[in-house]
């Protein structure tokens, strides 16, 4: 793995994305594709899109930006 791949990687694993709060690992996805695509943009839902040349064949890539969250209810006295 090139060192510029780890960067990205440790880049969008320290990112905070939270379902429903993904903006900033978005923005992230968008900065990296930038110089290799024709267009990005995002959905309603928050979803990126991103679009190069216009040829018959298409190729779709469909990943999470969310991670795993939990929500703390309760702290008892043991920590």
């Amino acid at each position: 793995m090139t060192g510029e791949l780890v960067g990205i990687l440790k880049k969008l694993s320290e990112a905070h994305g939270p379902p429903g709060f993904e903006e900033e690992v978005a923005e992230i996805i968008e900065s990296e594709l930038k110089g290799f695509v024709d267009e990005i943009r995002r959905d309603s839902l928050g979803n990126i899109i991103a679009c190069k040349g216009s040829g018959e064949k298409s190729l779709m890539i469909a990943a999470h930006m969310d991670e795993i969250a939990l929500i703390v209810k309760h702290i008892d006295d043991k920590g």
